[in-house]
């Protein structure tokens, strides 16, 4: 794997497993949680598959990726309600970044969680950005046991989300991918 996510950025929207996984993933926050209307924070956002399925119904979306090339393949798709920001999520950022200054009634995210080097620092900021029913929706490779491959158990989220005072809605697997290597799972936490 690359280093840098900026490498994939031009062929990303291109990649099946990718197109998939975000309709998916769309389809099961769509089901479980009201979007309309909705001031929505996409963390880690890539180029925007999900965002680009919640702009129609959203009443803004800010759109958070690390890195600056899949933001730019986003801002390529001028959706007229989503604010797009190159950053990673800090302190600072949420200091600097007056599109963060606000507060979101549900923050998306999909496959980043996992990627993360502190995910329970990074929940506390996203929790910060939240009002008291607001909701946060997480979507990420499901393991059945800890390991070095990317993903986490059922018990890791649950532990972290419960950890940075989130109160867990609902936590299992919610589709799967089929790939060459089998089968593979993703998990969808939903939490307040």
């Amino acid at each position: 794997m690359s280093e840098s996510w900026d490498d994939y950025a031009a062929d990303w929207d291109m990649n099946e497993g990718v197109i998939l996984y975000s309709e998916k993933a769309f389809q099961s926050l769509s089901e479980q949680i009201p979007l309309e209307g909705k001031d929505i924070l996409d963390f880690g956002c890539g180029t925007g598959r999900l965002t680009e399925k919640l702009a129609p119904i959203a009443n803004q979306i800010v759109a958070l990726d690390a890195s600056p090339k899949m933001i730019e393949v986003l801002d390529q798709k001028q959706l007229s309600n989503v604010t797009t920001i190159a950053t990673i999520l800090s302190e600072g950022s949420l200091q600097s970044q007056p599109s963060l200054h606000g507060k979101f009634d549900v923050i998306v995210a999909s496959s980043v969680c996992a990627f993360l080097p502190d995910y329970e620092a990074v929940l506390k900021l996203l929790k910060s950005l939240m009002p008291p029913n607001g909701i946060f929706v997480q979507w990420d490779w499901l393991l059945k046991e800890e390991s070095s491959e990317v993903g986490f158990t059922l018990e890791q989220v649950e532990v972290a989300l419960r950890n940075t005072g989130f109160s867990i809605e609902s936590l299992g697997q919610v589709f799967e991918l089929e790939s060459p290597q089998g089968a593979m799972p993703v998990l969808m936490a939903v939490a307040k």
